[in-house]
């Protein structure tokens, strides 16, 4: 076994991430052809585009919200909506760094995102396809392009995790 050399926490010899603050760990091991830096700065650039995304969406929210209190009460429900997805990926960026399990499962389904864009766009008006054009291009593509380090990540951490 090693430990962090920021916080101290006992990590498991394959770890590429430290699961008690995020950190990459130093040394040797890890993810083969991953240093920790990269892995590092993947997890970080990928927490700090699915930050955007819940701001974006808590932005569309409050706009449909305010229109639904003016125009159609439609736009509240489409509202209240998008207010879980925002919070959902705010919360979300907080622990990729720490936990980067299920990354690429929860990117790859189409399904979710397009009802998403479908229902913005049919009831939420047009403001609404923002959040979703964010989603496919700075989130979904990035995840794509980078799967194979993804995975290696996720396998690397879930040792880690599941000693938790």
């Amino acid at each position: 076994m090693k430990f962090c050399t920021h916080c101290g926490k006992e990590l498991l010899d394959a770890a590429v991430i430290c699961p008690g603050c995020g950190c990459a760990v130093e040394g040797q091991g890890g993810v083969p052809g991953v240093t920790a830096a990269d892995g590092n700065a993947l997890l970080t650039k990928l927490s700090e585009r699915v930050k955007t995304n819940g701001i974006i969406w808590l932005v569309i929210a409050v706009l449909q919200m305010i229109g639904g209190l003016v125009f159609n009460w439609f736009l509240l429900v489409v509202g209240v909506l998008n207010i879980v997805s925002a919070i959902k990926d705010l919360q979300s960026s907080k622990t990729i760094p720490q936990n980067p399990v299920g990354i690429v499962k929860n990117a790859e389904p189409l399904t979710g995102p397009i009802i998403t864009l479908v229902y913005n766009l049919v009831i939420g008006g047009i403001i609404g396809v923002a959040g979703s054009i964010y989603y496919f291009i700075a989130i979904r593509n990035f995840v794509m392009e980078n799967k194979e380090t993804f995975l290696a990540l996720e396998s690397a951490a879930a040792p880690s995790v599941s000693n938790m």
